[in-house]
C-alpha cells in the first residue's frame, strides 16, 4: 500500500513538472542508472562502464592531479541504487591471523539484485593516477593540468596491450616507499584480490574467531541451494580510459540480503 501511494505521489510530481528541464534531466539520469544496474546484475558491465565514463568526464581537469580511489569509490556508489549496494563489505580473510597482518579485507562494492533472485555482483575498484604514470615513465615533474589532460586523451585511444605495459609509480603505505609497477600488474593483482574476496564471501558469515567469511552487520546471510557469485575489476586511468576484467565465478550455498 505504501509503495502504491509513493508512486502516485511521484507520478503527480512528474506530471506537474513535465516541462521543467531540471526534472527531465534528473529522470533521464535515473533511468540510465537503473538500466545500467539491471545490466550489471545480469553480468553485462558495458552499460555501467559507459555511464561511469560519462560521469568522470564531467569532472574538472584541475582535479586530475588529486584524483584517487576514494574519489572513484564515491562516484561508483552514486551510480548504483543505494538500497542494493553495500560499500566496503567487511570480510575476515584469514581468521588465524592477527589484525593488521592479513586478517581483514574489504570488498569495494557488493551489489544485490532488486528482483528477489540471487544475482550478486562484486566490484573491485582501481584508480591509476596520471601523475603516477608520468613519474613511472621517469619524468619527475609535470607542467600543468593541461599536460595531464593531454596524456589522458592519448591513453583513451592507445591500444590496450600498450596501456597495460606502461610503468606506474605509487606510494605504498605498507612498504612506506614509492614502488614501481605496471598498469597490467595492478589489473592482474586486482583480479587475484577479487577472486580471494569472492571465495571468502562464498563461505557465508564468520562462525567463530578463527573462521573466515563475511563480518558485516549490514548483510543478512541464509543457507540456500547452490548459486554463483560473479564479479568485475574496474580500473580507471585518469578520466578518459577504463579497463575491466571478469573474476572467476564462485559457487556458494548462501543467499545474501541487505538488512
Amino acid at each position: 500500500m505504501y509503495q502504491l501511494e509513493h508512486w502516485k505521489k511521484q507520478s503527480q510530481i512528474l506530471k506537474q513538472n513535465k516541462n521543467n528541464l531540471a526534472y527531465k534531466q534528473v529522470v533521464d539520469n535515473a533511468l540510465l542508472i537503473a538500466s545500467a544496474y539491471e545490466s550489471l546484475i545480469a553480468n553485462n558491465i558495458i552499460p555501467f562502464i559507459k555511464i561511469l565514463k560519462n560521469s568522470l568526464l564531467t569532472r574538472s581537469r584541475m582535479s586530475l592531479s588529486s584524483a584517487n580511489e576514494s574519489m572513484l569509490q564515491a562516484i561508483v556508489e552514486n551510480l548504483l541504487p543505494s538500497k542494493y549496494c553495500i560499500p566496503e563489505l567487511s570480510l575476515v580473510m584469514n581468521g588465524k591471523k592477527p589484525k593488521g597482518s592479513g586478517r581483514f579485507g574489504y570488498l569495494d562494492i557488493f551489489i544485490l539484485s532488486s528482483i528477489g533472485n540471487n544475482n550478486i555482483i562484486s566490484l573491485e575498484l582501481k584508480y591509476i593516477s596520471l601523475v603516477g604514470l608520468i613519474n613511472g615513465g621517469q619524468k619527475n615533474n609535470f607542467s600543468s593540468a593541461n599536460e595531464l589532460e593531454d596524456l589522458g586523451k592519448i591513453l583513451e585511444k592507445e591500444n590496450e596491450a600498450s596501456v597495460l605495459k606502461r610503468p606506474y609509480s605509487y606510494w605504498s603505505k605498507e612498504d612506506k616507499k614509492t614502488n614501481l609497477t605496471t598498469i597490467g600488474e595492478i589489473l592482474n593483482n586486482g583480479v587475484n584480490q577479487l577472486n580471494s574476496y569472492m571465495k571468502t564471501i562464498s563461505k557465508g558469515r564468520v562462525m567463530n574467531y578463527s573462521s573466515s567469511g563475511v563480518f558485516d552487520k549490514r548483510i543478512k546471510i541464509t543457507k540456500s541451494k547452490p548459486n554463483k557469485l560473479k564479479g568485475f575489476v574496474i580500473l580507471v586511468i585518469g578520466f578518459h580510459r577504463i579497463l575491466w576484467r571478469s573474476a572467476e565465478e564462485v559457487t556458494t550455498n548462501y543467499i545474501y540480503n541487505k538488512v
